[in-house]
C-alpha cells in the first residue's frame, strides 16, 4: 500500500542522477530529495556505487537495476535505501551461426505482482551483415530464481525503436517498428508473469519521422511524440484500453526556449498542475524543468549541485532486497573513526549515505499522513 500511494503522490521520491558515460569515473551516484511539502529540491549527496562503472539501466518500486557494459551480460539489482544489492550470474551472449558482430542489447526491469517477484528481461538483436537478416534473444532472470532462461515465446517480426523500457502493472513496455522500412510504430507488451507478449495500439498513427518515448507518469501509461514544432503527451487512463488514451497537454517547443532532443516525464507536482520534465538538449547540460499545465509555461530548476549531463532514476523508499550484500562506503569507516574521536560534542554531523537514508525515512512516514492530499491529487486528473 505504502508503494502504490507513494507512486500515484509522489511523496516518497528522490532522484539519483546517472551522470552519462563521458564523465568522469566516480565511486559515488548523486541524489537529491524532492520536499512534497515545500515543493523543491534539496542539495544534491553522494550515493557509493554497490559496484564501480556500473551505470543505471532502469528502475521499480524503489529497486535499481544497474548494468556493466553496453552489451549487458553483468546485471546487478539494487536497494539505496538499505544499501543493499544482489548480483546476478553472468550470462555471455551466444551468437547465432552466419550472424555480424553488429548486435544490441536492451534490459528491462519490472514486477511481476502475480508471483511477487521482480524480473529482469534482456533482448538481443543480431543482424547479419547485409543488416536486413535479423534474429532475436529473449532471456529473463528473477529476484526469486536468480538463473538466465530463454523465452519459450518468439519475439515478434519488429526491432525496438527506443532504448528505454517502461514497466507497469506486471508488463513491461517498448515502441517497436516493422522491420522493413519502420514505416508503421506499435505498443509492445511482455507479461511478465505469463511470458507472452501482446500489441497494444499507440495514441495516434506514428509515422517514421516522429519520435516517440514511453514513460509512466502518476501511476499511468505515458506517451510523448515528438513533432519538429511540438510535443503531445498523452495517458492511458485506464490500463490496458487502448481508447482511453487522453492528451494532458501539448509543447511547443519555443516555450522550452532552447532546442532539445527529447524530454522525459518525471512526476506530477504534489497538486498535480505541474509536470517534472528531464530535458535532454541536443547540446549542453541537461536540466530539470517544472512544466505548468494551466498556464503553459517552464521553470527551470536552479540547482548548482546537480551533474551537468545526467539521466534520472526516480527512487521510492522501500524496504525490498534486505537479504542482499551490503553496499560498503570506505569513507564509512573513517568516519565511524572520526566520531569515536569527538564523542560527547554537540555538533555532529552525518555522512552523506546516513543522511539520504534517513531523509528517505522521514518521507516514508510523512506519506502515510497525507490522504487528502492523494485524493485532491486524482481529482485533478480526472
Amino acid at each position: 500500500m505504502h508503494l502504490k500511494f507513494s507512486i500515484e503522490t509522489n511523496r516518497d521520491r528522490t532522484l539519483i542522477l546517472n551522470e552519462e558515460d563521458f564523465a568522469p569515473a566516480s565511486h559515488y551516484f548523486s541524489a537529491v530529495q524532492f520536499s512534497s511539502k515545500y515543493n523543491r529540491f534539496g542539495k544534491t549527496v553522494e550515493i557509493y556505487q554497490p559496484l564501480l562503472n556500473w551505470v543505471i539501466s532502469d528502475y521499480c518500486d524503489g529497486l535499481v537495476c544497474l548494468h556493466k557494459g553496453h552489451e549487458k551480460q553483468d546485471v546487478a539489482i539494487w536497494n539505496p535505501l538499505v544499501r543493499k544489492y544482489r548480483r546476478f550470474p553472468f550470462e555471455p551472449i551466444e551468437e547465432p551461426s552466419g550472424f555480424s558482430d553488429v548486435r544490441f542489447s536492451h534490459l528491462a526491469f519490472g514486477h511481476d505482482p502475480r508471483n511477487d517477484d521482480y524480473k529482469v528481461l534482456r533482448v538481443i538483436e543480431f543482424y547479419m551483415e547485409d543488416m536486413i537478416g535479423m534474429e532475436f534473444e529473449v532471456k529473463v532472470c528473477s529476484m526469486r530464481s536468480p538463473t538466465w532462461k530463454k523465452i519459450d515465446e518468439q519475439w515478434p517480426n519488429m526491432v525496438i525503436c527506443h532504448w528505454k523500457s517502461v514497466a507497469l502493472n506486471g508488463d513491461v513496455y517498448w515502441i517497436v517498428a516493422d522491420r522493413v522500412g519502420q514505416h508503421r510504430k506499435s505498443l509492445l507488451a511482455f507479461d511478465l508473469a505469463t511470458e507472452k507478449f501482446r500489441f497494444y495500439g499507440t495514441p495516434v498513427p506514428l509515422e517514421n519521422y516522429l519520435s516517440t518515448f514511453l514513460d509512466v507518469l502518476g501511476g499511468l501509461l505515458c506517451c510523448i511524440v515528438h513533432d519538429y514544432m511540438y510535443c503531445d503527451v498523452y495517458l492511458m487512463k485506464k490500463y490496458g484500453v487502448e481508447s482511453s488514451w487522453t492528451q494532458i497537454f501539448k509543447i511547443e517547443k519555443n516555450v522550452l526556449c532552447r532546442n532539445f532532443e527529447y524530454f522525459r516525464t518525471l512526476m506530477f507536482s504534489t497538486n498535480g498542475k505541474k509536470v517534472l520534465l528531464e530535458e535532454h538538449p541536443e547540446c549542453g547540460h541537461t536540466s530539470l524543468i517544472w512544466y505548468d499545465i494551466e498556464k503553459n509555461r517552464c521553470y527551470r530548476v536552479k540547482n548548482r549541485s546537480f551533474p551537468y549531463v545526467f539521466k534520472v532514476a526516480t527512487c521510492i523508499g522501500s524496504l525490498l532486497l534486505l537479504d542482499g550484500d551490503n553496499v560498503i562506503d570506505p569513507t564509512q569507516k573513517k568516519n565511524k573513526r572520526k566520531r569515536k574521536r569527538t564523542k560527547g560534542r554537540q555538533n555532529k554531523t552525518l555522512d552523506s549515505s546516513t543522511a539520504f537514508k534517513l531523509s528517505l525515512c522521514m518521507t516514508h512516514m510523512e506519506s502515510h499522513k497525507s490522504q487528502p492530499e492523494a485524493k485532491a491529487y486524482h481529482a485533478h486528473l480526472r
